[in-house]
């Protein structure tokens, strides 16, 4: 489970957001063998929590609000997120929350400009499986103001799906893997190869 955090939410709080979990029910887990701090805080135990910020804010900026034992994944663009973002609302318990999510389509966006980043093959493949995902579920009347997105952000994209998906039996295309068997699509990385082409287009 992810967690953005910008310059917009740092005020200084009574208590850190770590120091809250560590009261509760979370596990902490070490990032260096032989270091106390930074943390990684998992919820019963299994369920991952990570906290994301845009890769040149400073770290000093974010105690107030996360605390310094958590470690923060500094990411580039992030920050593209949290600008294209939407309000969703729940109800827990009587109670209403509102949940900021990206926008499809930035987040579509975003995974294609940051996966040719990833050191490990296993998360390029993982952001690449999101972004088809997207493309393959999406409606396609959420793509109709794909014009309004930072068009530098556009360009790589268009940039990167040319260069990794320009053939159907490019590595890119091997996302199909992280897919598994699908019993509707016979071709599954023709399926592929076809949506993040056609995505392009519209991109420029």
């Amino acid at each position: 489970m992810d967690f953005g955090v910008n310059e917009s939410n740092l005020n200084k709080k009574s208590k850190t957001i770590f120091e809250k979990l560590s009261s509760m029910d979370y596990k902490e887990r070490h990032i260096e063998m032989g270091k106390l701090y930074p943390v990684v805080l998992f919820k019963h135990g299994r369920i991952r929590i990570d906290f994301i910020a845009q890769n040149t804010i400073k770290h000093a900026s974010i105690r107030n609000l996360v605390g310094p034992e958590i470690y923060i994944n500094k990411v580039e663009n992030f920050e593209f997120l949290m600008e294209n973002k939407r309000k969703i609302n729940i109800k827990y318990k009587n109670k209403k929350y509102g949940i900021f999510c990206p926008e499809p389509v930035a987040f579509l966006l975003h995974k294609c400009v940051t996966f040719i980043d990833r050191d490990e093959k296993e998360k390029q493949a993982k952001d690449l499986y999101y972004a088809y995902f997207i493309l393959r579920y999406a409606p396609e009347e959420i793509f109709k103001d794909i014009k309004k997105y930072n068009k530098n952000i556009r360009l790589k994209v268009f940039e990167n799906i040319k260069k990794y998906f320009n053939f159907k039996t490019s590595n890119a295309c091997m996302v199909e893997r992280e897919c598994g068997n699908d019993y509707y699509i016979e071709d599954l990385r023709g399926d592929i190869f076809e949506r993040f082409n056609k995505f392009a287009k519209i991109l420029k």
